[in-house]
Order: structure tokens, then C-alpha cells, then sequence
């Protein structure tokens, strides 16, 4: 048995858990590399290579994955809704906790600059992740017309995208006493922006 043979055995699925390894050391290090997330799951330093041949094919995998727990999160929270409205805002809630939850790999997800290898994967994740959202609000009114669903569609991304970029860099806007949540932005936004 080769040695890379080996650390697949050992691992079970040693492209999985290098993928969780990259999650975990861009959310907590300033400077993740390949070898790092190698040391981290204790295997050779070109063990990685076999299936990310360069640190960006891993950043791509990383956000893919990304994209797939983000549309996991969109669906659950689609499940407990009795109807379109409720379910595009629960899933909108579901968003915005995403991001909270892995700021660095969400802004990751949406950095053309840092993707530069737009895998296969990474695309197939991140536009099914996408499909998702265009789904709730296609379900507000299957026969509003393609010009509608189009401003529609970018109105809703816009707002849940930039209150969770927002939240993010702690610079939502707050006046009021005492203050709203972001969460309650996000609520009542979407649901004057949809009636």
C-alpha cells in the first residue's frame, strides 16, 4: 500500500476532511496554506496535492462547501413554513445566520478575487445555493411576469446580502430605542418589500 493510499484509509475521505480543515483554519488563522491544513490532518505535506493542486483549488472547495451547507440551512428553514412570505423570510433568516456563523468562508463564498478557480463544484454549489432563493420568491406569485421577478429577485439579494455583509463589519445602521436586531431589519424589509 502507497503511502497516499494509506492516509486515504486512515482518513476515510481525506479530500472531506482537508475541505473541513480549510474551513476551520480560514475562519481562526491569519495565514492558512496548504500545508498547514497537511499538518492539521496529520498528513504529508503533499498529500494535499492529490486532490487540490494548488491553495486555490482548495479556497474553491472550501466556498463550494459553503454553498452546500448555505442551501442545507435554506432548505431546513423552508420546512417549517406555512406560506411564501414566511417562508422566504425564515430563509433569508437562515442567510443572515449563516453568515454570522462563518463570516470568512461567507465573505469567501462571494469573493470574485479570491475564487480564481471556479471549479465545476463551486459552481454547481454556489448556483444551487442561488436557486434556492429564486425558488421562495418565484413561490410568492408563480404568474408575476419575468420583469417583475427579475426586480424582485435582485431587490431581496440586494437587502439580505448587504444587512448581512452589514452585520458583519458591526455597521448596521441604529437609531432607534432601544435598538432593533438586524434580524427584525430583515423581517420587516422583506415583508413591506413583498406585499
Amino acid at each position: 500500500m502507497t503511502k497516499a493510499e494509506k492516509e486515504r484509509y486512515h482518513h476515510g475521505n481525506l479530500r472531506a476532511v482537508l475541505v473541513r480543515i480549510g474551513r476551520e483554519l480560514l475562519e481562526t488563522e491569519t495565514k492558512p496554506s496548504l500545508r498547514a491544513v497537511a499538518r492539521h490532518a496529520q498528513v504529508s505535506h503533499g498529500a494535499p496535492i492529490h486532490h487540490f493542486p494548488t491553495w486555490a483549488h482548495l479556497l474553491a472547495a472550501c466556498a463550494a462547501d459553503g454553498f452546500r451547507e448555505l442551501s442545507a440551512d435554506l432548505a431546513c428553514a423552508a420546512q417549517h413554513s406555512t406560506n411564501a412570505e414566511k417562508t422566504l423570510i425564515e430563509m433569508c433568516l437562515a442567510y443572515l445566520e449563516f453568515a454570522k456563523r462563518h463570516p470568512v468562508v461567507f465573505r469567501l463564498m462571494f469573493n470574485n478575487n479570491a475564487i480564481t478557480e471556479r471549479t465545476e463544484e463551486f459552481l454547481q454549489q454556489s448556483s444551487a445555493a442561488y436557486s434556492c432563493l429564486q425558488d421562495a420568491v418565484r413561490a410568492l406569485d408563480p404568474d408575476m411576469s419575468d420583469a417583475r421577478f427579475d426586480t424582485l429577485i435582485n431587490t431581496v439579494w440586494a437587502m439580505l446580502h448587504g444587512l448581512s455583509i452589514l452585520e458583519l463589519e458591526d455597521q448596521v445602521c441604529r437609531t432607534a430605542t432601544p435598538n432593533l436586531k438586524t434580524q427584525d431589519f430583515l423581517v420587516h424589509g422583506i415583508g413591506q418589500l413583498v406585499r
